[in-house]
C-alpha cells in the first residue's frame, strides 16, 4: 500500500507497537509520535501524501485529547482516515465525539496484528476510493502551472485548482459544492449509459 502510518501515543512502548514491524512491506512508511503537536505539524508538513493516523484517544500529560487532535486533524483534511487506538474505556459520549470528530473506525489496544492490518486496510480503501481523494489526487498530478493558474469563479472569486484542492481537503464551503456536483455528474453519466 502506497501509505504512510502515523502513529500518536503519549506512551509509545516498542514491544506494544510490534504491528508497526509486521506492517513492514506492506505500507510506506510509519512515523511514531509521543507528542500529539509534533504528530500533527508532521501531518500538516506532509499532507499531500497518503497518510493514516492512528491515534490514542486518552493522554496523561497533555492538554490535548483525542478529540481535540481528531478534530484539528479534520481541520486540515477531511481526506486524512483517523482510527482511534485505545486502551480506554469508551462510554456512548466519548464515541460520538469520536464519530462526529470523523474517526474512520476504533480498536482497543488489545486488537490483534490481523484486526489492525484490516482496519489500515479498510482505511486505505477509502483513500483510494473516495471520490474527494479521486479529485485531490487528479490535481496534484497536474503540472505547477496549471494548478496556479485561474480555475474558476465561484461567488465572485476566482480559484486556481490550488484554491480548489485545499477546499476539497478541508470540504469548506466550495469544496463540498464541488463535490456534490461532481457527484451528480457522475450519476448522471452512468444513468444515461444504462439507458443506451
Amino acid at each position: 500500500m502506497d501509505v504512510e502510518i502515523i502513529y500518536i501515543d503519549d506512551v509509545l512502548r516498542p514491544e506494544k507497537n510490534a504491528f508497526l514491524d509486521d506492517l513492514e512491506g506492506t505500507i510506506t512508511d510509519a512515523k511514531q509520535f509521543d507528542n500529539p503537536s509534533k504528530g500533527l505539524d508532521y501531518i500538516k508538513e506532509n499532507i499531500d501524501k497518503n497518510i493514516i493516523v492512528i491515534l490514542d484517544w486518552r493522554f496523561a500529560n497533555c492538554s490535548q485529547q483525542g478529540a481535540d487532535i481528531l478534530n484539528s486533524i479534520y481541520e486540515m483534511s477531511a481526506l486524512v482516515p483517523v482510527i482511534v487506538f485505545t486502551g480506554a474505556n469508551i462510554d456512548v459520549t466519548a464515541a460520538s465525539n469520536m464519530f462526529k470528530g470523523h474517526a474512520f473506525s476504533c480498536l482497543s489496544k488489545d486488537a490483534s496484528t490481523q484486526e489492525i492490518t484490516d482496519a489500515i486496510e479498510d482505511a486505505y480503501l477509502r483513500i483510494q476510493n473516495d471520490i474527494r481523494s479521486v479529485m485531490s489526487r487528479w490535481i496534484q498530478n497536474l503540472p505547477s502551472d496549471k494548478r496556479e493558474a485561474p480555475y474558476m469563479s465561484y461567488k465572485d472569486k476566482t480559484y486556481s485548482l490550488n484554491d480548489l484542492l485545499d477546499s476539497i481537503r478541508r470540504q469548506d464551503e466550495i469544496g463540498k459544492e464541488l463535490t456534490r456536483n461532481i457527484l451528480g455528474l457522475a450519476a448522471e453519466m452512468f444513468t444515461n449509459n444504462l439507458k443506451k
